[in-house]
């Protein structure tokens, strides 16, 4: 018999965190038997949108094609809600490979995804994708869900739980999924259930890595889980469905930033108009939090790639506890399986930020200045850095009490499509020994 699966993903969960979630009301009930992987080595860059789409299509990013959160520019909209802007990889379509969702849809069978990344246009199934209004466009957030969310979906949910939410405080995203994954689970019982709940990585962003702030969030996140279990029980479908809590990526303190593109500017690789803002460019840098990507006006310009890569091999020279690795495309490509438009990947120190922004300030802003105004900690590190997340399971499959520690990203696809009970071409893992036997 083939079971169900719920995934269900807590952005920014680290392996850190069972210590505590093992003492919780709900957590030390189902982490008690369940099959933990701990320290899972993620995908270049630890970034959540390319590390959602590895784990639904089990490839590296060079593959499946989302290289980044969001889609480079030189001056993006609003950087200020993010590092680096507001034009995010919504879309299904920018997804090269088939994903576990398609699998199971082939299989002749349901699937649900609520605020799944990369799932935007989905319009199979129970889709409501995580977008939002782009408030500088003044967009109409009904006619984003209405086009990015399934007919099933944006008729039942959006004004039931969504149209409500003030878009201008983008925070609001927080609430509304697990309401609507909780009532998905509880009537239409899909066979398959993809859940991003982003509350975790909000409060570290804002707060630091360990800050206490981290300690209600991971009780409120103990809650949730337990509703959606209690979903499930309601529903009559919690003995045949499989399991899996896992994160995406750790975080990092942030110490410092490094207004990147300041140096480019200054190098003549951008022009500012007379209000200091880029208005044209043969190079800028596109950040990634503690990595970055290096576009080129014409990528195929042999004498300016070598221009640019000599200009950022000075500038690792001048400022090494800063720059810690300057990587060719091709040695992206070859090192870390990362391959898009970009001719060069920066990665910076441990704790240093590698800012988009062009402004007149200096290259480098301490955190502890009083005057900083920023994120507390981010991620978008090289996946041999920072904490590292979990992967749990439990369910009929699954075999109790299985402890692993240190296996690849690349190896969870593999291991939820066999708990889905579908096959998969072209995964580069393995699924972990986590099933039971017969």
């Amino acid at each position: 018999m083939r079971h169900k699966l719920v995934v269900i993903s807590l952005d920014a969960l680290q392996t850190g965190d069972l210590d505590l979630l093992e003492t919780l009301p709900y957590g030390s009930r189902w982490l008690k038997d369940a099959a933990i992987a701990r320290n899972v080595h993620e995908i270049y860059p630890t970034l959540t949108y390319p590390i959602h789409t590895t784990l639904v299509t089990g490839v590296y990013p060079e593959t499946h094609g989302i290289i980044h959160n969001q889609k480079a520019s030189l001056a993006p909209d609003e950087p200020d809600f993010s590092l680096m802007g507001s034009d995010w990889y919504w879309e299904k379509k920018n997804i090269k490979v088939p994903t576990l969702a398609d699998a199971v849809f082939a299989d002749g069978r349901t699937v649900a995804s609520v605020n799944w990344p990369v799932t935007g246009g989905e319009k199979r199934g129970f889709n409501c994708p995580e977008i939002w209004p782009v408030k500088s466009l003044c967009e109409d957030p009904r006619e984003v869900y209405k086009n990015s969310a399934s007919e099933s979906v944006f008729d039942r949910y959006y004004d039931r739980y969504i149209a409500h939410y003030n878009w201008k405080n983008n925070n609001d995203l927080l609430t509304y999924g697990g309401e609507i994954a909780i009532d998905l689970i509880e009537n239409e019982k899909p066979d398959l259930m993809l859940y991003h709940a982003v509350h975790l990585d909000h409060i570290r962003h804002v707060y630091g890595d360990l800050a206490p702030e981290t300690v209600d969030c991971l009780k409120t996140l103990d809650i949730l889980v337990e509703r959606i279990f209690e979903a499930s029980k309601r529903a009559g479908t919690f003995d045949e469905t499989n399991f899996v809590i896992l994160g995406d990526h750790g975080q990092i303190d942030i110490d410092n930033i490094f207004y990147i593109n300041n140096a480019f500017r200054d190098a003549g690789l951008i022009r500012v108009n007379a209000d200091g803002k880029p208005v044209s460019y043969d190079a800028y840098v596109f950040s990634a939090g503690f990595s970055a990507h290096v576009y080129l006006r014409d990528p195929e310009d042999q004498e300016l790639t070598e221009k640019v890569g000599l200009i950022l091999k000075g500038l690792q020279k001048a400022f090494p506890q800063y720059i810690e690795r300057v990587y060719t495309k091709e040695e992206a490509a070859e090192q870390e399986h990362l391959s898009g438009g970009f001719s060069f990947v920066l990665e910076g120190t441990d704790r240093t930020i590698l800012e988009s922004q062009v402004n007149n300030g200096p290259y480098i802003q301490p955190k502890d200045e009083r005057w900083f105004k920023g994120y507390g900690a981010m991620h978008g590190h090289h996946p041999d850095k920072g904490p590292k997340p979990p992967f749990i399971a439990f369910g009929p499959d699954v075999k109790k009490g299985v402890r692993l520690n240190g296996v690849s990203m690349l190896d969870l696809c593999p291991t939820m499509a066999r708990l889905a009970g579908v096959t998969m071409e072209g995964l580069v893992g393995k699924p972990l020994p986590f099933f039971n036997e017969g």
